[in-house]
This record gives C-alpha cells, structure tokens and sequence, in this order.
C-alpha cells in the first residue's frame, strides 16, 4: 500500500509532519506489521476489540501508521485522543465530546461516566489514545474500566513513547489486559534505502551514498528527521533562485536542525 498525500487529502487529514506537500505514505516493516495487529485486536471477542499497546521512539511513525491504517479499518468508529494532561477529568471531558454528548460534560464524575458507557454501548468503536506515556494511573484504570464493562464494545489501542511500556507494565490489571504489543525501532540502512526515495519525490533521484550519508549524520532512521530535512530542502529548492542538490547544500540545511542530534562528519 502506498498512498500519497493528494490521497489523503481527499480522504480525510493529511498526518505527515508538518502536512509535508508530495510526501507519501510508506508501507514499511513496522507499519504493516501495525495493520496486521490492529487487524488482530479489533477482530477479537466477536468484534467487541482487544486492546493493544504501540510503543517507542519519538518520531518513528507509530501514530502516522495507527491513524492511517484505522481511516482504512474503522472510519466511522475510531476515536482519537490527544491529551494535554494526565488527569482522569481531561480524559473524561476529551472522552465526551468525542462522543458527541450534549453540552459539557457534567461537574458529577459518576453522571458523566454513566453518559460515556451508555454511548460506547450503541456502537462498536475503537479507542486511540495517543501520547499514552502521560497518563496517570487513574486514567489509566478508567481506560480498563470501559474497556472490561460488559455492556461497552470497545477495542483500545494505546499508543505511547517508550516508558509507555514500563508504565504499563506497572500496572498488572491492566498489563494482563492487553493482547498485542509492537515496539517500533528506528528504520534500519536497508529500510532506509528502500524507503526514502519513495518518501518524497525529492529524493528519488538522489544517489544512495548521499542517502546513507545524511541517514548516518542527522536521520539516524527516523522518519520525523527525514521530514524535518525534507521539509526545509523543498523550502530552498523552491525559492526564487534556487540552488542545485549537492552536498554543500544538505549541510546548510543540517546547521538549521538541532546539533545534539547530529553526528559530525
């Protein structure tokens, strides 16, 4: 599956980082392996959904490949979280109004828990929860609590950075709950080469040297990386005179990253 972001645009939101123009979806190791596990997990219990952890890195493309893969899976039922804090009253209120209730939540926790399990009762739905490493352990547990309710039909899928795994793994009740783990690592050189020039057009004419070079000095196989070097290539080489590719080029464009997070040659 390759889709590109004219594709997604017409579809639904464009989830590279920074909405990068000509930037296309890759199917990667890690990715399809993603669609496999979300396959899994919403499949179990006769539809109800299982709950599963996605974990890692920043800057991997674990929520690009959840999000991309459940608009194909799940469209009409997925609901997507991204809190701003850890405390269970955020989750709730984020909880409500994705379910569409009326008004604001209600002040009364048990009422506005009552309104939240009686929605997720009507309908199948899978629940992403992004940025998951944030979560208190009462967020937490209340995400178990829908989850294990009988009356809920609620596949979770947990998506978080790399102690989102410990964290979890602190929590047994919860722990015991989940069916599938994926850990994402960085793309290795091989993936790199394959992946990169079909990232972006930009890349698709660049000798395979140059790739590994600015992989090794300033990518190290993160997707985030590559886009943020995308990013600001495009921005030059769309000015009014704009410079021809070369290696003069791409370190001019390192010295506008972060240092720490560059080799020296």
């Amino acid at each position: 599956m390759t889709i590109t972001s004219e594709d997604q645009s017409a579809t639904g939101p464009n989830y590279h980082y920074l909405s990068l123009q000509g930037a296309q979806a890759i199917l990667t190791k890690a990715s399809e392996e993603t669609y496999a596990n979300l396959v899994t997990t919403l499949a179990a219990d006769g539809d109800s959904g299982a709950m599963m952890c996605v974990h890692g890195g920043v800057g991997l493309g674990k929520t690009f490949a959840v999000n991309l893969h459940l608009d194909e899976l799940a469209p009409d039922r997925t609901i997507r979280i991204k809190l701003s804090s850890s405390k269970i009253q955020a989750l709730r209120a984020a909880l409500y109004r994705k379910l569409d209730l009326p008004g604001d939540a209600p002040a009364s926790s048990t009422r506005c828990e009552t309104m939240i399990k009686e929605a997720l009762s009507e309908a199948a739905r899978v629940l992403v929860v992004d940025e998951a490493q944030w979560l208190d352990t009462r967020a937490f547990e209340y995400i178990r609590e829908l989850w294990d309710d009988e009356d809920t039909r609620l596949a979770v899928v947990l998506v978080g950075a790399e102690n989102c795994y410990h964290k979890i793994k602190n929590r047994p009740a919860l722990d015991s709950r989940i069916l599938v783990w994926q850990r994402y690592k960085p793309l290795t050189p091989t993936e790199v080469l394959t992946s990169i020039p079909r990232y972006h057009p930009l890349w698709a004419d660049v000798p395979a040297d140059d790739i590994l070079w600015i992989d090794d000095l300033a990518c190290h196989g993160n997707f985030r990386q590559w886009a943020k070097i995308t990013y600001l290539l495009q921005e030059a080489l769309t000015c009014p005179q704009p410079p021809t590719y070369s290696r003069d080029l791409i370190r001019a464009l390192f010295s506008r990253i972060d240092p720490t997070q560059r080799h020296t040659e």
